[in-house]
């Protein structure tokens, strides 16, 4: 119920929709009900009337049927209706589920996503959420309330198989439409026993006996396919995650030569999947074959067998007899529909569950209520006595404290694990420090509008990813909204026009189609896509790691002219990315252990110094045995 209460929440905008099925339900299931029991009329009144001409039986016989035809026709008017809304409903609400938890996701700490492989998080953004079912949602050949049954078997592949159906509500058909067919089901099956209480009491009661024993063993059978279907759904994402890794990591997976290693590890998880497959078709089979065939067949006989020896004795009609056994067989579709839509619905909270295990996941990154919008900043950044850990074992950074004036270039340099990189993702907001606080302008960056500051901020990452579409795409990715000028200054600034030149189309040139570019003019877009904004502050989180060291020195260089007017963060592991910095910040275990120039720092004893000759050593017995 705690899933259909939240869920809930996404439809209730399309209530009125949702709320009108359901009065056409109400009066579409009757009407086909009442002309199914007109068939009693037809036997009795004209078919096996002794007094009537041939005119009369056939006055008599277009009558009735006539009149069921009006029955039917409108009943089937009244589904369609009901259906198209049901449908109408599901997409939009899906839409907005969706949407939610798109946004609810990129909200999320990145401690959260780290947790999990990224092809789990897709696996739960797409099967989990698009597409329950398949045939969850479709209807088969309609029994006389206008809907039947999905195939056990169909059901079975679905769940196997997993399909992806784009236009499939999915999840939110649970709601929307698998809810109301539990009604309309129900409904069916009250209105057939009223029908045949008409008839014979005996036979009502019957059926009220027999639906509730063919019920609970259905449900029992059908828990042990709830625990099975979740173990499948989590086998399956495993599965995901590995082939996702596979092909995002193609390069190193030839490189290392471990392509046989990688599938073996891909053939593991899809023989653990496809033997919890296997597992729960094998329950569902069993569920079909004892719930539905072994008791729908003994209570047919039994019914027959009664109505049969009635007749005999001339207690009832021939007419009584033949609707009975066409009630009975429209009671026994939305019997069997309603213990599979029970089934269904305990296997769509598979999927609703996982997807409620991640919107349950508080953010930790939130703006305060009425959070202000920090203005434009001159540059001015500091860190307060900032206590800061990804886990209890060990700090990243230890009571730190540090002022970067307006305009300044600053180095940021240490060891791996010094600190440096959660410096500046403590700077952007991606974590929350424990304690202590971080300055723009004298604007605690934790009670500011976090998007403000932002927009102020322009980051080049260690490897720039680079998104489908042109060259322009990716560096209108910074700002979409950029002036011609601004964007003219950042591409001319970052280098970019002149590698792009090569390409007959230039800027809209679309990267990964016969466009190959290598790391420096990578990063050269990452430079554009930074630049594009204007950024009061501009972060280079190890911008030239990856680069050899004539291409590094030829970016600095575009650095060195870009930097002017803003205040600029430059982390580094290789000291000649810093050298040219106004200032050099030296952290050790989370802390400042020395700040000065280049000239101070290599001329003082102290950790830079160390790490200087260090790498100038390195970079000599390179140079020794370079052909």
């Amino acid at each position: 119920m705690r899933v259909l209460r939240r869920f809930w929440a996404f439809v209730r905008p399309y209530r009125g929709k949702f709320f009108l099925t359901i009065c056409l339900l109400f009066l579409s299931v009757p009407l086909a009900q009442f002309a199914l029991f007109l068939t009693r009329d037809v036997t009795n009144q004209a078919l096996l009337a002794a007094n009537l001409t041939a005119d009369e039986r056939w006055a008599t016989v277009l009558r009735i049927v006539g009149l069921q035809a009006i029955f039917f026709l409108s009943s089937a008017v009244l589904s369609t209706w009901r259906e198209v809304l049901e449908w109408y409903g599901a997409m939009r609400a899906t839409f907005d589920v969706r949407l939610a938890f798109y946004k609810h996701l990129h909200r999320l700490p990145l401690s959260f996503l780290a947790r999990r492989l990224p092809g789990e998080h897709l696996f739960r953004s797409t099967t989990d959420m698009v597409s329950v079912f398949r045939v969850a949602n479709r209807p088969a050949a309609p029994t006389a309330s206008g809907q039947s049954p999905p195939e056990s078997k169909e059901v079975a592949m679905a769940i196997y198989s997993n399909d992806v159906d784009p236009y499939d509500p999915g999840l939110m058909g649970m709601i929307v439409r698998t809810v109301p067919m539990i009604i309309e089901t129900l409904y069916s099956l009250a209105w057939g026993a009223a029908l045949l209480f008409l008839i014979d009491p005996v036979l009502s009661l019957c059926l009220i006996l027999y639906i509730v024993p063919f019920t609970l063993v259905s449900q029992r059978l059908f828990n042990r396919v709830r625990k099975t279907a979740f173990a499948f759904k989590e086998r399956s994402e495993v599965e995901a995650g590995v082939l996702r890794d596979s092909i995002a990591g193609l390069r190193t997976l030839k490189s290392f030569g471990r392509l046989n290693y990688q599938l073996k590890r891909y053939m593991h998880s899809v023989i653990d999947a496809r033997r919890r497959g296997i597992q729960q078709i094998s329950e569902i089979v069993l569920t079909q074959n004892v719930a539905q065939m072994g008791m729908k067949w003994a209570f047919s006989m039994s019914i027959y067998l009664y109505v049969t020896i009635r007749v005999m004795q001339g207690k009832s009609t021939i007419g009584d007899w033949v609707v009975t056994f066409l009630l009975i067989e429209a009671a026994q579709a939305p019997l069997e529909n309603f213990v599979q839509l029970l089934q269904l619905v305990k296997m769509q909270l598979v999927p609703a569950q996982r997807v409620l295990e991640t919107l349950d996941q508080e953010p930790a990154i939130v703006d305060p209520p009425n959070a202000p919008k920090i203005p434009e900043v001159s540059g001015r950044v500091q860190f307060k006595d900032v206590q800061f850990s990804y886990s209890d074992v060990r700090p990243a950074l230890n009571g730190i404290s540090l002022t970067i004036e307006p305009g300044t270039y600053v180095g940021i340099v240490g060891p791996s694990g010094a600190g440096k990189s959660s410096l500046i993702a403590l700077l952007l907001r991606l974590y929350q420090p424990q304690s202590g606080a971080i300055l723009v302008d004298g604007h605690d960056v934790g009670q500011i509008q976090l998007q403000s500051l932002l927009d102020q901020v322009g980051t080049v990452p260690q490897s720039t990813y680079l998104y489908s579409g042109s060259i322009l795409d990716n560096i209108l990715f910074g700002d979409p909204w950029a002036s011609e000028e601004d964007l003219a200054r950042a591409i001319a600034d970052s280098g970019v026009d002149r590698f792009a030149a090569r390409f007959p189309e230039g800027l809209e040139t679309e990267l990964g189609e016969g466009a190959t570019i290598s790391g420096g003019e990578r990063q050269r877009i990452g430079i554009a896509r930074a630049l594009v904004r204007n950024p009061r502050i501009l972060v280079l989180d190890e911008a030239t790691a990856n680069l050899d060291p004539e291409t590094e020195e030829s970016v600095l260089r575009s650095i060195d002219v870009l930097r002017q007017g803003r205040t600029v963060l430059s982390v580094a592991h290789r000291l000649k990315a810093v050298m040219r910095c106004d200032q050099i910040v030296v952290l050790e275990e989370g802390r400042v252990s020395q700040t000065g120039s280049h000239a101070e720092l290599i001329s003082a004893p102290g950790p830079y110094q160390t790490l200087w000759r260090e790498q100038m050593h390195d970079s000599e017995e390179f140079s020794e045995v370079k052909p």
